[in-house]
């Protein structure tokens, strides 16, 4: 049997803090964090990783440079707590993936997308991000609108599903 020896993948994952983290603390009688349903739905397609890192795996760029690129699993688990409405930190987990090498390294070859068991598209993910961290979107409502799709082009998300990058 083959046994990867996985402990830089989940030191990476722990880098990105995957849990809900907020700014407003919760009042003695609030029990959860709600969200409408609709804010909910934004989260269908990212949350249902389960971390197996077969689209880590399968990327060249991250054989390559998987000291210091996140790879596509992690990266998809990251847009996975940027999109969640219910999260405060938005401004903060983006920041944090700034850099030449945390994210930057994704050449869109899509072998993630391809290869993930749960048919998630990471490489989508890894887009998102970058569109919220482009020029001109510092603003964290600007985040939030590019995040939950407001100003992200639909049309480069229906070439990306369908494997045509430009």
């Amino acid at each position: 049997d083959l046994v990867p020896d996985l402990s830089l993948f989940y030191t990476q994952y722990r880098s990105i803090q995957p849990w809900l983290q907020r700014k407003d603390p919760k009042t003695p009688e609030q029990k959860e964090h709600l969200q409408s349903k609709e804010d909910r739905k934004k989260l269908d397609g990212w949350y249902e990783c389960i971390l197996c890192a077969c689209c880590s795996a399968a990327c060249p760029s991250y054989w390559w440079n998987s000291d210091r690129y996140l790879g596509p699993a992690v990266l998809l688990q990251a847009y996975r707590w940027v999109a969640d409405s219910r999260d405060q930190y938005t401004a903060e987990r983006l920041e944090s993936l700034k850099g030449d090498f945390k994210m930057y390294r994704c050449h869109k070859i899509l072998n993630c997308t391809a290869t993930c068991p749960k048919h998630l598209k990471p490489a989508q993910a890894i887009v998102r991000l970058k569109e919220a961290l482009s020029p001109g979107s510092s603003d964290s409502g600007l985040i939030h609108d590019v995040v939950y799709g407001d100003t992200f082009s639909y049309r480069h998300a229906e070439d990306l599903d369908k494997g045509q990058i430009q």
